[in-house]
């Protein structure tokens, strides 16, 4: 990549939360990943991957879903988990939408999200706050990287060199009530 770029930095977003997960006590953690033909689902999903080997906990593949993004997505995915023989304690979807449609998909089945089953999102949407119970997510600088992306283009519209070209920002873990500590 040689083109000016400002953008959080995906994979240490998903180890944030697989550590986050794990500290917590789970150990059979899924994830609902984005298409693989998007970039950041790349480096989300490989973020994930990397948190689960930092555990020592090895990949199982019935654990990885792709979603759309969306909440009716996040809902079908979460219920393919759900069904299994031995379902998840966590899931781990890789933006808020598809967190509360699994957060949905875990109510409807009678869990208590946050005590029965733990769910994180990423990307801080401002219903993550204001669902129940509230998500723990990942709060992407926004923003700061509007910003940045704009004073970029101010200095190559000027002619000016940048003093950096590619730009990652560390996302924040936000743990709220749809995490807790696994007690079966």
């Amino acid at each position: 990549m040689n083109f000016p770029l400002v953008d959080e930095d995906g994979d240490y977003g998903m180890r944030l939360v697989t550590r986050h997960l794990v500290s917590l006590g789970h150990r059979r953690i899924a994830c609902i990943s984005p298409p693989s033909d998007l970039m950041f689902a790349r480096y989300r999903l490989q973020g994930f991957r990397d948190g689960l080997a930092e555990a020592g906990i090895p990949v199982d593949n019935s654990l990885f879903r792709v979603g759309d993004l969306t909440q009716r997505g996040g809902y079908e995915q979460a219920s393919g988990f759900l069904d299994l023989p031995s379902p998840p304690t966590a899931i781990a979807a890789c933006n808020d939408l598809m967190a509360l449609g699994a957060m949905s998909a875990a109510q409807d089945r009678g869990l208590v999200v946050g005590k029965d089953i733990s769910i994180t999102g990423f990307d801080n949407i401002p219903m993550a706050e204001h669902s129940y119970p509230s998500l723990t997510t990942l709060h992407q600088p926004l923003y700061q990287i509007g910003g940045m992306v704009c004073e970029m283009l101010i200095h190559l519209i000027r002619g000016e060199g940048l003093e950096r070209k590619q730009i990652l920002l560390e996302p924040e873990l936000i743990v709220r009530q749809s995490s807790g500590l696994l007690t079966t």
